[in-house]
């Protein structure tokens, strides 16, 4: 199964206009992933906030699997622990799941999330176990169209508006800013709006360099917010940015790598 883009209709997956669909090492399909050359290590900008006390450096491909383990978070730090439904059998009680590892076991056997609040909890999950399976499976770029790694201030304010997330305003109401360790700050009339760059590489096995962000924003003084990871395209020199939200394929068995 070849890396590929495409639309998935399912948990995480709802309402979102593409997802880079994240193909998971193992079985048959391993041999067909492009796979990165042997020793390559993937550099973080920032820390990876999705985990407990995940700190930004370079990791190896056996140090990303080792994540599986660690203790998925939500946006405040605090560990997450959805639990899921036994698929076929009510009587069975219900187990929690903490880890990507659990995660991937337990939808492989058709577990699943059963009040709105574990729903929501699972949200986390789908973010989390994407992107260190996008990790795991990024290769380094042929081909880059960012300049020093980054987009531009006037390409982030496009990407916005494109975006449009909340209230955003027009392009004239939009304000951007970098602050340090590639984190940019956007705002527009009482939206404030934040894209932490994590790491670059050729996540979808296009040849081309992506930025793999997070973003994340809520209205001043208001309590409802929004949260995401995906990729930041640019797949041509004069190409506007795309963002593609990051998702979870559940079709693979305990133990076939992420």
């Amino acid at each position: 199964m070849q890396m590929i883009k495409t639309l998935i209709m399912g948990a995480g997956a709802v309402g979102a206009a593409g997802v880079a669909y994240v193909a998971v090492p193992g079985g048959d399909s391993e041999q067909s992933i492009a796979t990165a050359p042997a020793g390559y290590e993937i550099c973080l900008k920032g820390d990876l906030s999705l985990f407990a006390g995940v700190s930004a450096k370079c990791f190896s491909r056996n140090e990303l699997v080792a994540l599986r383990d660690r203790q998925v978070v939500d946006t405040e730090g605090n560990p997450v622990a959805v639990s899921m439904s036994h698929p076929t059998d009510m009587s069975v009680a219900a187990q929690d799941c903490r880890t990507c590892r659990d995660y991937g076991e337990m939808t492989f056997d058709g577990w699943y999330a059963l009040s709105s609040r574990d729903m929501r909890r699972e949200a986390y999950f789908v973010r989390a176990c994407g992107t260190l399976a996008a990790l795991f499976n990024a290769r380094p770029a042929e081909e880059s169209f960012f300049k020093e790694g980054s987009p531009e201030a006037e390409e982030v304010a496009a990407l916005a508006t494109a975006m449009k997330f909340g209230e955003m305003g027009s392009g004239d109401d939009i304000h951007v800013e970098k602050a340090q360790g590639a984190v940019w700050r956007i705002s527009s009339g009482d939206m404030t709006w934040r894209i932490h760059e994590i790491a670059n590489a050729d996540f979808d096995n296009d040849g081309v360099e992506e930025v793999m962000a997070f973003t994340s924003g809520a209205p001043q003084g208001g309590t409802a917010s929004f949260y995401d990871a995906g990729l930041i395209e640019k797949d041509t020199a004069g190409a506007a940015l795309s963002f593609t939200p990051i998702s979870y394929g559940r079709d693979k068995a305990a133990g076939a790598g992420l």
